[in-house]
């Protein structure tokens, strides 16, 4: 709407300067696509502007400031809460688009390669450039993937190449700052809108509207929030919608109950009456039990303690990951519940990370250490049939009705 109101102070030499300006970079794109484009639109078009400028003056347009190599020396950023809170949220965004940019490069790369790229350490090599440039009054760096694959082309092997790259660019730079001067900004405004434009991948937009509703969701969020709303409140808006998407995709465990047919082959069959006799329940838990699966872990698992004359459950741990203080809570409150009803449970396959996490919560007290049965690496059965003979010797010695279970996140 600003733009609209504002056309009638459209100024005619910028704009007709941007329009031939991007007609030279479109036909050298077209017609000479080895040659460096870029470079050769900005010379042309700072040679129009300047000869226009002599001819008629009235033809004036804004041009770039000239690059000063004496403001490049080392200086220490004056810090002070009124600066750290203008700039930390945009800052934040900066470094985790430095993050997803970087990594993401060096992932197409190396398997292009058949390599593969430590992420820790590429963390920590963008973090440790940017600090340098912000000592050296320089923009925060990311990888770029024009840059990167041309350096790959021209058969570079190793990070040195991008350390000669820096040093020519810096030559370059203090012998060519000052022609900086010449080029206008409307021609570099042009080429930078028509560079962007054409970084967009129409197959990887495809793929990414296509593939999972949750990455279109996210696409689309990101995407539009990012018109109305400054650039990193769409980046954190995006990140935050994948999380959530993330979320609610693992955190949906489901019980299904498997048996032995006439056959001997397992599968899920159908509750009967004559299940009503069951004494003992396993329960395989597979996925992942963090805080925002632990609800619905819990009430399932209330649902298969609730069988009228189940005695035992004995709830198998192995490909269950990433326990947290809430699913420990929801765990207490199902052996709480457990107990008032004369319900036993059981955990076998418990593997060295989960009962280091039931120790410090101290659920190893609250399920009763001779409850617990840890896994045993040279025989994975081991640990549940010992918690099966544990069930026989609650019930008694005699022939005990078992159902097996098993939970999977989907």
């Amino acid at each position: 709407a600003a733009t609209a109101k504002s056309i009638d102070r459209t100024h005619l030499p910028t704009l007709g300067l941007s329009v031939i300006s991007l007609l030279i970079y479109l036909a050298f794109r077209r017609f000479c696509p080895r040659l460096p484009n870029v470079a050769f639109t900005l010379i042309l078009s700072s040679l129009i502007a300047f000869i226009a400028q002599k001819i008629e003056p009235s033809l004036h347009v804004q041009l770039m400031p000239s690059l000063n190599f004496s403001d490049w020396g080392p200086s220490i950023p004056i810090v002070n809460f009124n600066t750290v809170d203008l700039l930390i949220t945009p800052a934040m965004a900066i470094a985790l688009l430095c993050v997803l940019e970087g990594n993401s490069i060096g992932k197409s790369l190396a398997a292009r390669e058949g390599a593969r790229i430590d992420s820790n350490q590429e963390m920590l090599s963008s973090g440790m450039a940017n600090i340098a440039c912000g000592l050296l009054s320089g923009m925060a760096a990311s990888g770029s993937l024009t840059r990167s694959q041309l350096n790959a082309n021209s058969g570079a092997t190793t990070p040195l190449s991008g350390l000669y790259s820096g040093i020519i660019v810096l030559i370059g730079a203090i012998l060519l700052g000052p022609l900086i001067g010449y080029i206008p900004s409307a021609s570099l405004a042009v080429i930078v809108v028509t560079i962007g434009i054409s970084l967009i991948n129409k197959h990887q937009l495809r793929m990414v509207t296509r593939t999972t509703r949750s990455d279109s969701i996210t696409f689309f969020v990101t995407f539009l929030t990012g018109l109305v709303f400054a650039l990193d409140f769409a980046i954190y808006t995006g990140a935050v919608c994948s999380i959530a998407l993330f979320i609610k995709k693992v955190a949906r465990p489901e019980i299904v109950e498997y048996a032995f047919d006439d056959e001997g082959k397992l599968g899920k069959r159908e509750r009967k009456p004559e299940d009503e006799n069951l004494e003992v329940s396993i329960v395989h838990v597979e996925g992942e039990l963090f805080f925002g699966a632990s609800e619905l872990f819990r009430d399932q698992m209330r649902r298969v303690s609730d069988a009228e004359n189940l005695k035992v459950v004995i709830m198998k741990l192995r490909n269950a990951h990433n326990l947290d203080a809430t699913s420990c809570m929801a765990l207490e409150e199902l052996i709480k519940y457990m107990n008032e009803r004369n319900r036993i449970l059981l955990v076998s396959e418990v593997r060295p990370d989960t009962m280091r996490i039931f120790k410090r919560s101290g659920l190893v007290d609250v399920i009763n250490s001779i409850n617990l049965f840890e896994e045993e690496e040279s025989n994975p059965t081991l640990s549940t049939a010992k918690a099966l003979k544990r069930a026989k010797d609650i019930i008694g010695d005699r022939e005990t009705k078992v159902s097996i279970y098993a939970t999977d996140q989907r």
